[in-house]
């Protein structure tokens, strides 16, 4: 009985950032306010603080269940016995994966990450370096195995992550690129670099 009310209290909770990303977008974070979400989420602005206690929280909330669900992707990925190249290949993969399939969570948390209080902020840059250290990992494997022409295994790992999180803010999943084929294309500079050798 307590996992049936667990299941129905999370699938609450995620109606109520589903209708809270959907209106943040519409309008913004800042003029939508609780009780907007909680009509959209069809809930009573007392139901919705049983959830969830401020537009704070919602934001947070948002940003953990994106970067905890690309974490374990790359988790996984990081615990196969791949040669390195393999490895980077599959974490950027999963990765662009993570940006096309939360493009909104992750476009309205970089707008509005200042908005989170500093003990939430300081989770936030936990969860991130843990994320990006497990591309600095895989990159620094393979410079000292000799397979990636690289100095420094962090700031290479800024560069990659860099250009790729930026997508949120021009890809577009109806647009031209496939997903697979925007992977190739940055797979390739990644791999080769832009000048003909």
């Amino acid at each position: 009985m307590t996992n049936v009310v667990q299941s129905k209290s999370t699938d609450r909770k995620v109606e109520i950032l589903d209708a809270a990303l959907t209106l943040f977008v519409k309008k913004g974070f800042h003029r939508t306010s609780i009780q907007d979400i909680a009509d959209a989420a069809g809930i009573t602005k007392g139901g919705l603080y049983h959830y969830l206690k401020s537009k704070e929280e919602i934001l947070f909330s948002l940003h953990e269940r994106f970067i905890s669900e690309g974490f374990e992707k790359l988790k996984l990925i990081e615990e196969e016995s791949l040669l390195p190249e393999e490895k980077l290949v599959k974490l950027l993969e999963a990765h662009l994966e993570i940006i096309h399939d939360y493009k909104d969570a992750i476009t309205i948390f970089y707008k509005e990450y200042n908005n989170l209080s500093p003990e939430n902020y300081k989770i936030v840059l936990k969860k991130r370096d843990d994320y990006e250290d497990i591309f600095v990992n895989a990159l620094e494997e393979g410079r000292i195995n000799g397979v990636f022409n690289i100095e420094n295994s962090r700031i290479t790992s800024f560069f990659i992550l860099g250009a790729s999180n930026f997508m949120y803010h021009w890809y577009n999943p109806n647009g031209e690129k496939p997903l697979d084929e925007l992977a190739r294309i940055y797979l390739n500079m990644i791999k080769h670099g832009i000048l003909n050798e």
